[in-house]
């Protein structure tokens, strides 16, 4: 069952100037705007956090509630896969609940864990950037895989190829091949060595190594 946040008074000035930002940039009279900045202002905490979530994307997407492709997820965050990348493998780490990376609880780093050690193993990258970015206080973490050929610029994935890569990322080939396998007589098992690529980290908390 997701952990239940409850945004706080720094998070809702936050929501409160994006908010402010983006009336300022809608077709409305002055008065129109005045009014709409003033019943921003009035709003709890609570209130805002009510009004900014149906209409955030990201929240659409930790809910379930819109299209995804989801590769890995626990009781407090999700990852899923960018459908404009950078890169091969680029995903977005999404907490489930409306809040900024200041408050992201200790599970969510854990997850981000896991999956870097999954990216390393099933895609083997020289360098995984992460970065962190903000909408309306709602912070997500991009988890980026390089190769040394990407071209800075992003690219509309398609369909069959994310979802390729989703089911490499979950594991179901790998688990299909081990109910497949006949079982086999022990010689010499050998585990191949994984390299680990660097990882290069921006605007994100000490507490990720």
């Amino acid at each position: 069952m997701p952990v239940e946040f409850m945004i706080s008074e720094e998070q809702a000035e936050k929501i409160r100037e994006a908010l402010m930002n983006q009336i300022e940039t809608m077709q409305l009279s002055p008065e129109e705007k005045g009014t709409a900045k003033s019943q921003i202002m009035e709003m709890s905490p609570e209130r805002l956090e009510e009004f900014v979530k149906p209409n955030c994307i990201f929240c659409n997407i930790a809910r379930g509630q819109a299209d995804s492709y989801k590769v890995m997820e626990n009781q407090v965050a999700v990852i899923v896969l960018e459908i404009n990348p950078m890169s091969k493998g680029h995903s977005i780490l999404i907490p489930k609940e409306h809040i900024m990376l200041a408050d992201f609880p200790e599970p969510a780093f854990s997850l981000l864990h896991k999956f870097i050690k999954r990216l390393n193993q099933v895609l083997k990258p020289k360098q995984i950037n992460i970065t962190s970015s903000e909408t309306e206080a709602h912070t997500i973490i991009n988890i980026m895989p390089l190769f040394g050929d990407e071209t800075g610029k992003r690219t509309k994935a398609e369909p069959s190829e994310l979802g390729e890569l989703q089911r490499k990322l979950i594991g179901e080939e790998s688990i299909q091949k081990i109910l497949e396998k006949k079982p086999e007589k022990k010689e010499k098992p050998s585990k191949p060595e994984i390299s680990e690529p660097e990882i290069v980290i921006e605007k994100i908390p000490s507490r990720i190594p």
